[in-house]
């Protein structure tokens, strides 16, 4: 439920600025939100003037029935939309009544903390780090209303009181010099096969620019030791991990599950994860064919519905990145399945592309070509057989690739992690069903 509810709940928290979320289901919410006590005493807000700072003057408590069906997210929008609208209002009335000629400017009237009696408690901020602590403070808030209520009677400190706290000038002054946001601040980004190569490159680069990143891999041991990479680097509020099998529907949807739980939602995807077989067509196996296809194209589609799905919960547009492949529209020896998957994929990008502009889901491929650093890619048959394909030895292969490029360059993990960043960054708001080609020039590959 807590999965299913999230992105819905971020959509609306998210009117003006995205928000990234927390949930806790820990006893002390769960006893408070089931107690007979909770109508009564959310309403008063909190007492402690680090409580109010962190959470809002109350909490939002939902009005949904413990065992509501979140299969119909249109539904549960429409049940939602008067809550989450009589809470605005709340707040701006609390404002309007409270505010001074000098007051700052009214700040972001959505709920910070909000409450589903048999469920838990979401909170939500513009990080995950304030989202967290914001749940701490409630607890803590929940533990002041308990204690009060054991020897007395819990009383909320006057709204007057607590508006002077929460807008005071000293507190506005620090909030103005916070640093810019950057980025990708407020955005949740999961990319496919993240724990090496290409993935793990486009993954440090979007956590660096500020976004939430799922790790997913389908090797355990990778996952493991790039989890453990990530957060030493960043910290457990940017970096969530899963194991996926972007074959699996129901492996997808527990990743997007974890995702939710983690962060709230989802805002970009970028389907990475990859496999190739380099074969002539008499050696290729009818297995051979259905992993490609597997992998790369019922993988992307996977990925890519259910990403979909969550995204229009939210509402709040999105960004699909396919990584195809210079083989997509350069015909070559030895390559019929990977090279005809590549070009399914390409051309899926389009597809969904033109199906979801009306979300302002922006769908997107990144062409690369013989990124070897640190590819699985490279480390099996495929190496072999470009080898044999081209007449040359496999060592001989780096310097081949990068002599046969227009630029005399090697290509980096690094080079398709910018591309990435090109289409999810911000700049290219208003392009969508486009290819980025990142091969160091390859005439061959010059989309027409």
């Amino acid at each position: 439920k807590a999965s299913a509810l999230a992105p819905v709940l971020r959509g609306f928290c998210s009117s003006q600025t995205n928000m990234i979320g927390h949930f806790t289901d820990d006893d002390r919410v769960l006893e408070f939100i089931n107690s007979n006590d909770l109508d009564r005493l959310a309403p008063l807000g909190t007492s402690c003037p680090d409580h109010f700072l962190r959470t809002k003057i109350s909490p939002l408590v939902l009005n949904l029935n413990k065992d509501e069906d979140f299969s119909d997210s249109i539904s549960i929008k429409l049940k939602i939309a008067p809550s989450i609208d009589a809470y605005r209002k709340m707040y701006s009335d609390y404002y309007n009544s409270c505010k001074n000629s000098e007051s700052p400017a009214i700040r972001d009237p959505n709920p910070v903390v909000i409450l589903y009696p048999g469920v838990g408690m979401f909170t939500f901020a513009k990080d995950k780090q304030t989202a967290r602590v914001a749940a701490e403070f409630y607890i803590n808030a929940i533990n002041v209303m308990k204690g009060a209520e054991a020897i007395s009677e819990y009383t909320s400190l006057p709204r007057q009181e607590a508006f002077n706290i929460e807008y005071w000038a000293l507190e506005e002054a620090k909030l103005q010099r916070m640093p810019s946001p950057k980025a990708l601040s407020g955005r949740i980004a999961l990319i496919t096969g993240s724990a090496g190569g290409i993935g793990k490159a486009i993954a440090k680069k979007f956590a660096e620019e500020g976004a939430c990143v799922i790790i997913n891999d389908i090797n355990s041991d990778r996952l493991d030791a790039a989890t453990k990479e990530f957060q030493q680097l960043f910290g457990k509020d940017t970096a969530s991990s899963v194991l996926l099998d972007v074959t699996n529907d129901e492996s997808v949807q527990k990743a997007f599950d974890a995702s939710a739980i983690a962060f709230g939602g989802v805002d970009i995807i970028v389907n990475n994860a990859g496999i190739s077989i380099s074969k002539p067509i008499t050696e290729h196996t009818i297995s051979d064919w259905d992993k490609l296809y597997d992998i790369l194209v019922k993988g992307t589609f996977l990925v890519s519905k259910t990403a979909v799905e969550i995204m229009r919960k939210q509402e709040i547009g999105g960004d699909i990145v396919n990584i195809v492949s210079k083989n997509s529209v350069v015909a070559g020896p030895n390559n019929t399945g990977y090279g005809s998957a590549k070009a399914a994929q390409a051309h899926l990008t389009r597809l969904l592309a033109a199906e979801l502009g009306a979300d302002k889901i922006r769908v997107n491929a990144v062409n690369p070509d013989a990124v070897i650093s640190d590819s699985n890619i490279w480390a099996g048959g495929w190496a072999e057989g470009r080898a044999k394909a081209y007449g040359i030895s496999v060592a001989e292969l780096p310097e081949y690739y990068a002599k046969r490029t227009l630029m005399n360059d090697a290509i980096l993990p690094d080079d398709i992690a910018n591309a990435c960043f090109a289409f999810a960054g911000g700049l290219l708001k208003k392009s969508t069903g486009n290819t980025l080609n990142v091969d160091g020039g390859v005439a061959a590959a010059f989309l027409r």
